[in-house]
Formats: structure tokens, C-alpha cells, sequence
């Protein structure tokens, strides 16, 4: 049995609180009408807040068990005095910040602290003063924005603009955009679904509904900002109901959590069911992660009529349905939203009308492998060979890429931690993300080429390329366009049982052969030789994977001097060393060691984990267990092709 997982099976990381989130106050100088949790400056509320010397001892508590990056938010946080006693307290014992605000309280000093590697999320709700303030209904919160956006310029704190459309600022959302882009390199776009209040005020709750796009427009613009820099996004939200309760996948995966102002702990910021909140002032932060979080899980069970309704939706994978949205609409966990079935709906044909021109499936060693891009993709976006690979096998993708073209800005975004190094890439790890750079091989050349962002596995991942001009140009010979497809492929091979090996293959009389060597050791040659007398599976890379019935060997596109591939596969009948000579002659090789020595190197490798190795490792050990290998002498004469012939034929 080999040692490689499954990929079904979910491997759990162990529970650390990584990243947490604080929301130093609700209070805030702006009443924008679509927030959902904004108290009044001078709301009593304020004497029931954290005080600082809490708020630090919190940040110790959670450092101590591991926590090393915090999401500071509000209302506005700067309208807490001792703002910038606490900001610096956190950014001190954090390896990564983000900070979201308003912006109209940043003074210059403020500015200068704000100088401090993180992210700054700086919200613009209009691109004139006269809907900006409509929004806000702060008269001069417009020009209190600009001023404090000229302060972190001016300080020389980088900053990124966050876009919130709504229906009183979506007529002016391009030019809201071109104001961002005029006052940083980086924007992103805000909510575009907007959740009710925390608080359940019907009135409240009636002006953020007067406040929400059609769905046509929502799904229109989270089309144009889906190009997240990390795959993992989503991983800690589960909003798939499990057996132990609405919220028992999300809490299973979650590495981060949300305090509020007063000191109520849960594991997300959009929890506001009193009944899933911990008070963090009558217990000690590993109290409430380690012991008291976890059985939260079960505290909204979903109920049987939950399981004929959104439960058993065919919509459920284009749905941004949530139990938390779910109270916040209804105050219950369980609930149907009905704006967000309309969303899902417009979702799903929306995707579907953009898939037909913009999507390309491929099947290789078993595994659907999905290609989507920006652009649409034609016939002759990719090389003629992949048209042997094309398939309409419908279901979830094993793989998917997605193509952009325009870098993304990484002017003070957080790539995690260097793992690799040696150009031409420099790969970067991120919480479940991997963040490969294409550099240059001159040190002095900072010039970032290409950049792509794969989720743990390397099964779903977005490549993010300078230009278009590549793409539209057409013919390409690899679906990542990069000069192979190895890199990705060598990378997930493993944890579906497989392994992408240098070398060559065929198909003969229904079993396959598979032909290792070094460069020049004759694979070419020896593909030749059999010419049509078997199916050339590839002549340079091939996919070498277990399945119930035993090993096969696959063809793959990645081929070297002969043009000639095969979607194929067959049985692995055995592994044959090439060894070229003045004779045709076949010998049984039994030394395990002398085999794992001559087979190992044919394996490619990519950027090369310690769970990556494991499983390959494994696997190669169980291909020597249950493949015979041999040397085989062959000369140019074809003579050889009888040999092996007669050879599959053998019991």
C-alpha cells in the first residue's frame, strides 16, 4: 500500500491562532448608510471598551500561542485617543498588520506611525465630495479623506484604496476607481453585497437593503475583482453545514479569530449571536481557543428542513450563502436569503455564458485539468497537440488555472516567507498559499516577470502574466504559459498517486513500456525505432500513476525531439534503463538500491517540500515493488523492436 495521501483525504494543520482580528471600536465620526455596525462618537458604549493595557495583554497572550499578524479594524480605530499607543504596541510583536480606516483622522504623526510595514486599507465611498458625503452623511469627510490620504503620501506610507460601490456611489464607480488609482498603485474593491446590522434595528436594516446593487451589477463586479494574491482566502470559511453543526467545518479549519471592542472572542468578525461569543475578561485567551471555541461547532444545529432548502441547492457552489449572513437576515443561522439565491442564480449563468468562451478542459493521466483566462480562449490560443487532450467530462475539476494579465501591485503586500530562492523563481509561503516570483538571474534586476499563486496542493492556482501579448499571439506549448507545464504538474502529481517522470513511453500490444535515462541515453531513439508499430505515449515526459488496478503509465504533451503524444495510457509492464550498445539484449535488474539509484533522478522535481519528497519517495518505492525494471542494450539496426515485442507478450 503506498504512503502517499489521498487527495480526498483533509490533512488538519494543528490549531494555532495565526492571524487575528480586533475591532478596537464601533464608534465611528462617519454614519455611512450602509454600515452595519457604527455607534455614534460619543456613544456610552465607549466606557464598556477594551483599554489599551487589555488590548496588550491580549496581543501577548496570542503571540505566546503563536499569533503573528493582526487585522485591526472599527468602526474607526483612530478615534480611539490611545490609537496610537495600541498600533504600536501590535505592530511591535506582529510579523504582519492591516489596518482599516476611513482615513479622515490620519494626522501627520499618525502618518509617520502608519510608515510601518503592513496594510493600509483606506475606504473612498465617492469620487466628488457631493456623493462621498451623501454616503457617509459626514459633511466634509470628503475633504477630511484627502487630507489624510496627502498625509500618507507625503510620510511616504504606502497605502491601498478600497472601493465601496453601493447604489448612491455607482454611477461614479469608474471614476471612483481612477481617483484610487490617482492617489496609490493599489486598490481593491470593497463589499458588494452589503450584510445587515449587527444589531437587528429594522430601520438600519431597511437603509442598507435601499443601499444594495442588483444582482446583475454584483456579479458584474466580482468578476472584475477576482484576482485575490492568495489561493487560501476561503480555507478557514466553511459555510457548508457539517454533521456537528452549521459551523463545525469552519471552526475545524480555522487558524484565526475576531475580537470585539468589549472583549467578546468568537472565530469570525461577522459573528453577533451573543450565544457564539466568548468574553475574553472572564476567561484567558488559550481557555477560550483551546477549549471553549472548539464547542462552539455545535452550537447552531441546522434543522431537518434545512436539508431540503439551501442544503440540498444546486446553487450552493455559486452562493455566498453563510450562517452568518443567514442570522444577520434573520436571526437564524439556518435561514434562506433570499437576495442572495437571486445573486447565485445570476452567478451561475453568468459563469456559465463566460466558461463557453473563456474556459478550456483537459484530461491528463486521469485528472481534469481546467484552464480559464481573462481573455477568451480560441482554437488557436494553444498549440494543436493539446486538441488530443481536450475533453467534455463534466463535474469539479481536479486542477484548475486561472489566467491574468496584468501584475498584481506587491508594493507592501505581505508574500510570507522566502522558501526558495535560484532564479527563475523565488517562492514565497503564505499561510496554505505559494507565491512564485519569476525573477532575474542578475541580483541587481528587481523585475518581477511573471507571478503565480497556488493553494496548498497546487490544484487551484492564478498566473499573472505582464501582458497579453503572449496569449493573444497564440500557439502556445504549455497551458501555464511557461516554457512546461512540469513545474505544476511534478508538483500535485504526488498526492493523486502519481509521479511525472523524465521519460519516455509507449504503448505496445496493450502494455506499456516506459523507457528512463538521462538526456541522450536514447529515448528519442528508441520511440523512433518502434515508430507505428505502438502508441508513443511521449517521448520525453510521462505521467507514471496508481490506480486500483496497479500502475499505468500516461502520456502526456510535454514531449522532447518527437512531436508525436498520446492521451493514452496502459498498464506498466515495465521499466527499462536505456543503455545504448552494439547489441540488443534485455536483463532483469533485482538490487533495490541499484534501481532506486538509476530511478530516482528520472523524477522530476519541482520546488521540492518535505511532503512533497515523502509521497514521491513512497511512491517510487512501491513502482520498484510491484514493476520489474531492466537494462536494455539496444542498437540502431530495429531488431530491438522484435525483442520487446515478444517480450510484452510474456506471462
Amino acid at each position: 500500500m503506498s504512503r502517499f495521501v489521498n487527495r480526498k483525504e483533509v490533512v488538519r494543520l494543528p490549531r494555532i491562532p495565526l492571524r487575528g482580528t480586533l475591532d478596537l471600536t464601533y464608534r465611528c465620526n462617519n454614519d455611512c448608510r450602509h454600515c452595519w455596525l457604527r455607534l455614534p462618537p460619543d456613544s456610552g458604549d465607549a466606557a464598556g471598551e477594551l483599554a489599551a493595557d487589555e488590548i496588550c495583554r491580549l496581543v501577548d497572550d496570542a503571540r505566546a500561542m503563536g499569533c503573528r499578524e493582526w487585522f485591526i479594524s472599527g468602526g474607526e480605530p483612530m478615534l480611539r485617543p490611545d490609537f496610537p499607543e495600541i498600533f504600536a504596541e501590535i505592530t511591535a510583536k506582529s510579523a504582519w498588520y492591516t489596518l482599516n480606516t476611513n482615513g479622515t483622522l490620519i494626522t501627520p504623526e499618525i502618518a509617520r506611525l502608519l510608515r510601518r510595514k503592513g496594510t493600509k486599507l483606506v475606504a473612498l465611498y465617492g469620487a466628488t465630495a457631493e456623493v462621498h458625503d451623501a454616503v457617509t452623511r459626514s459633511p466634509g469627510s470628503f475633504e477630511a479623506l484627502r487630507r489624510g490620504v496627502a498625509y500618507l503620501r507625503e510620510a511616504g506610507a504606502g497605502f491601498s484604496v478600497q472601493v465601496v460601490p453601493m447604489k448612491t456611489n455607482i454611477s461614479q464607480y469608474g471614476a471612483m476607481i481612477r481617483l484610487a488609482e490617482s492617489w496609490s498603485p493599489s486598490w481593491r474593491l470593497g463589499a458588494t453585497w452589503l450584510y445587515l446590522s449587527a444589531s437587528g434595528d429594522p430601520a438600519k436594516n431597511a437603509e442598507i437593503r435601499a443601499e444594495r446593487l442588483d444582482p446583475v451589477r454584483v456579479v458584474e463586479l466580482d468578476g472584475a475583482g477576482s484576482g485575490a494574491l492568495t489561493e487560501d482566502a476561503a480555507s478557514s470559511c466553511g459555510s457548508t453545514a457539517a454533521a456537528g453543526g452549521l459551523y463545525a467545518n469552519c471552526l475545524a479549519g480555522r487558524r484565526d479569530f475576531h475580537v470585539d471592542p468589549c472583549g467578546g472572542m468568537s472565530f469570525c468578525g461577522f459573528v453577533k449571536d451573543p450565544a457564539l461569543r466568548l468574553d475574553l475578561r472572564t476567561m484567558s485567551f488559550a481557555e477560550a481557543w483551546d477549549k471553549r471555541l472548539p464547542l462552539l461547532a455545535s452550537a447552531a444545529v441546522p434543522a431537518k428542513a434545512r436539508a431540503g432548502n439551501c442544503g440540498a441547492c444546486d446553487l450552493r457552489p455559486d452562493c455566498k450563502w453563510c450562517p452568518v449572513y443567514a442570522y444577520l437576515e434573520c436571526r437564524d443561522h439556518a435561514a434562506k436569503v433570499d437576495d442572495l439565491c437571486a445573486i447565485a442564480r445570476e452567478t451561475r449563468r453568468s459563469r456559465e455564458d463566460w466558461l463557453g468562451s473563456h474556459r478550456r478542459r483537459f484530461r491528463i493521466a486521469g485528472l481534469t485539468v481546467d484552464v480559464e483566462a481573462d481573455l477568451p480562449i480560441t482554437d488557436a490560443t494553444f498549440e494543436p497537440k493539446f486538441g488530443l487532450f481536450r475533453t467534455d467530462v463534466q463535474g469539479p475539476a481536479d486542477v484548475a488555472l486561472r489566467h491574468h494579465f496584468s501584475l498584481p501591485d506587491l508594493a507592501g503586500e505581505d508574500l510570507g516567507r522566502e522558501v526558495f530562492r535560484k532564479p527563475p523563481w523565488a517562492i514565497y509561503r503564505k499561510g496554505a498559499s505559494w507565491i512564485y516570483l519569476m525573477i532575474s538571474p542578475d541580483p541587481a534586476d528587481t523585475t518581477v516577470h511573471r507571478v503565480m499563486v497556488f493553494n496548498d496542493g497546487h490544484t487551484r492556482g492564478r498566473i499573472y502574466s505582464p501582458t497579453d501579448e503572449l496569449f493573444r499571439r497564440g500557439g502556445l506549448e504549455s497551458l501555464a504559459l511557461l516554457p512546461s507545464d512540469q513545474l505544476i504538474l511534478a508538483r500535485l502529481l504526488p498526492a493523486f498517486g502519481g509521479a511525472f517522470v523524465h521519460a519516455a513511453a509507449v504503448n505496445l500490444k496493450g502494455r506499456g513500456l516506459l523507457f528512463a535515462g538521462p538526456s541522450e541515453a536514447g529515448k528519442s531513439t528508441i520511440v523512433k525505432l518502434i515508430g507505428e508499430r505502438g502508441e508513443v505515449l511521449c517521448d520525453d515526459r510521462v505521467i507514471v500513476r496508481k490506480d486500483p488496478g496497479g500502475f499505468r503509465v500516461h502520456g502526456t504533451w510535454n514531449h522532447g525531439e518527437v512531436r508525436r503524444v498520446s492521451p493514452g495510457s496502459a498498464p506498466l509492464r515495465a521499466v527499462l534503463f536505456l543503455r545504448q550498445a552494439r547489441v540488443n539484449r534485455l536483463e532483469r535488474v533485482d538490487d533495490p538500491k541499484a534501481i532506486l539509484r538509476d530511478f530516482l533522478p528520472r523524477l522530476v522535481r519541482p520546488f521540492v517540500s518535505a511532503d512533497w519528497w515523502e509521497r514521491a519517495l513512497a511512491l517510487a518505492e512501491d513502482v520498484v515493488r510491484e514493476i520489474p525494471f531492466y537494462n536494455l542494450w539496444f542498437d540502431k539496426s530495429g531488431a530491438v523492436v522484435e525483442a520487446l515485442e515478444e517480450f510484452v507478450e510474456r506471462p
